[in-house]
């Protein structure tokens, strides 16, 4: 019996170092941990990127379909205006039809000092001020400015892991995953070992079929980053295949960070970091950040507060803290606030601001770029005008 019992415990003390060996050097089962972590414990942490928020609801019915959008705003410390503006702000937005629009109605005290009008269509981006008699702007971003985000066909929930065992565990078995020797370390002090992952073109069916997009006609390219307990700190998704050098990168413990980088020409960049804000007690609290960094070496950025609760009618959304820079100096400050709604049977976008485009010249990027500086002074200056005929 004595002599059993050895044999027993020898037998689990192999079994023990042979499930270790596996999770240690072989990046198949890690992997597969990590996915296993992701869906029991990551999913159901309050720091989760998309914790308390239906991914299937907001991007069908909110990102992919016709909006209708209005609020308010409030703009003060501007530089070179000596007055606080507030006004409000409305507009429609159209996936369909690639048409945006933007109109606010600016007010210093009592007195209104004019609208600032933005609008989209397709890849061209127009700036419109009434105050200045008509003057705008337009130009060609060279971009799609309405990207479709996926259709989810289901929610990404932990049932649908459960649901989607088997097929888990071939579509690992059936990928390339390599361990290399790049390491990523967490805000908090952990390393994470990234492993590098290639998902051929034919498979991952189920996986297309729950972001409801057609299968692509390419590998996909990803990077995992796990900790020592098979925890995901960080994934990036290369772009590259759309623009070289782009990628969106999920980061932090328990994916609680979204970064988004595009390489623009002229060795120009885009950034754009959205992170969950646990210290909060709003229902969804966001800390984000837009950075544009020009080949001048000039570097713009609005940081702000996110805000996001759904409503009876849509979602209510604030943005608090706006803060917008140039470099070190903080050229504006503010806040937005505002309700987005469904708008079924919209009519087309521009009709419905009421917006002619027929003598708007559309430039070129580095021409507005050039000329913006100039614009926007002109704004402010006859802003300025204007309330200063009131003495204020």
């Amino acid at each position: 019996m004595k002599k059993k019992h050895q044999i027993l415990i020898l037998i689990t003390f192999i079994l023990f170092l042979f499930i270790k060996a596996q999770m240690d050097f072989n990046p198949s089962i890690r992997v597969l941990l990590s996915i296993v972590d992701f869906s029991e414990s990551t999913l159901t942490s309050s720091d989760y990127l998309a914790y308390g928020i239906d991914l299937k609801d907001l991007f069908r019915n909110y990102t992919n379909s016709d909006i209708n959008y209005k609020g308010s705003a409030y703009i003060k410390k501007v530089k070179g205006f000596p007055y606080s503006i507030s006004g409000s702000i409305e507009g429609q937005r159209s996936p369909e039809q690639k048409k945006f629009s933007c109109e606010s109605n600016l007010n210093v005290l009592v007195l209104n000092v004019g609208m600032l009008n933005a609008y989209a269509e397709d890849d061209t981006v127009y700036l419109v001020a009434p105050m200045l008699g008509g003057l705008s702007y337009g130009f060609d971003t060279n971009d799609d400015l309405f990207p479709k985000a996926p259709n989810l066909n289901y929610d990404i929930t932990r049932e649908w892991f459960h649901e989607n065992k088997m097929n888990i565990w071939n579509f690992v078995r059936s990928i390339d995953i390599k361990e290399t020797d790049q390491f990523f370390i967490d805000s908090d002090g952990t390393k994470a070992k990234e492993y590098a992952i290639t998902i051929p073109q034919g498979e991952g069916d189920f996986i297309w079929e729950l972001l409801g997009v057609d299968a692509p006609d390419h590998d996909i390219k990803c990077s995992l980053y796990l900790d020592k307990w098979c925890h995901t700190r960080k994934v990036i998704f290369d772009l590259s295949y759309k623009t070289e050098g782009a990628y969106i990168a999920i980061y932090g413990n328990d994916c609680n960070s979204m970064e988004i980088y595009a390489p623009l020409p002229d060795d120009e960049s885009f950034t754009c970091t959205i992170k969950r804000d646990g210290t909060n007690n709003y229902t969804n609290a966001y800390i984000n950040n837009i950075t544009y960094s020009t080949s001048g070496g000039n570097i713009f950025s609005i940081d702000s507060n996110g805000y996001l609760n759904y409503t009876e009618e849509g979602f209510k959304l604030e943005l608090s803290d706006i803060q917008v820079k140039k470099n070190n100096e903080v050229l504006a400050e503010g806040y937005v606030k505002g309700r987005i709604s469904k708008y079924e049977n919209m009519g087309d976008v521009f009709e419905n601001a009421g917006v002619d485009f027929s003598n708007v010249k559309v430039i070129d990027w580095d021409t507005i770029k050039n000329d913006t500086a100039s614009f926007v002074d002109d704004v402010i200056e006859q802003a300025r005008k204007n309330v200063d005929l009131f003495d204020f």
